[in-house]
C-alpha cells in the first residue's frame, strides 16, 4: 500500500496567484463551493514552511488560503521569520517602543502586509495573536 506524500511550499510572500498556480500544477483541486481551500485527490498534503507575508500584493488572500487548508486537514503550517518579525513589530517593548524597532528597513518590509489589512485592524490583531 502506498502512503500519500507531502508537498513542501515556502516563501510565498503574498504572491497569491503564484500559490494558486503551484497548487494546480501539483494536482490540488479547489474545495467545491469554497472560496478558499484545496485538497489533493490522492491524499497528498502541503507542509507550508512559512514566510506567507510581506512583499506581494495579496498577503491576506495567502493567509486565508493557508488557514483554510490547515483547518481542513489538507496542510500543516509553520511560522517563518517574516511572521515572527511581524509579531515583534506589533508588540510593545515596555519602554515606549516595539520589540521590532520601527526603523526605515522594518517599516518598508512590513508595508505590503500592513496595507493588506488597512481598515481591518481587528482581523490583523487576530492574525498576530
Amino acid at each position: 500500500m502506498r502512503t500519500p506524500g507531502y508537498d513542501l511550499i515556502g516563501d510565498i510572500h503574498g504572491h497569491y496567484a503564484k500559490l494558486v498556480n503551484l497548487l494546480e500544477t501539483l494536482g490540488y483541486e479547489r474545495r467545491e463551493g469554497e472560496t478558499h481551500g484545496w485538497f489533493h485527490p490522492e491524499g497528498r498534503r502541503v507542509i507550508f514552511l512559512g514566510d506567507y507575508i510581506d512583499r506581494g500584493p495579496k498577503v491576506r488572500e495567502v493567509l486565508l488560503e493557508v488557514r483554510a487548508m490547515v483547518e481542513a486537514g489538507d496542510a500543516l503550517a509553520i511560522m517563518g521569520n517574516h511572521e515572527y518579525n511581524a509579531i515583534l513589530y506589533q508588540m510593545e517593548d515596555g519602554e515606549g517602543g516595539f520589540l521590532r524597532p520601527r526603523i526605515e528597513k522594518n517599516i518598508r518590509q512590513h508595508a505590503a502586509t500592513l496595507a493588506a489589512f488597512e481598515g481591518r485592524s481587528g482581523e490583523w490583531e487576530e492574525w498576530i495573536a
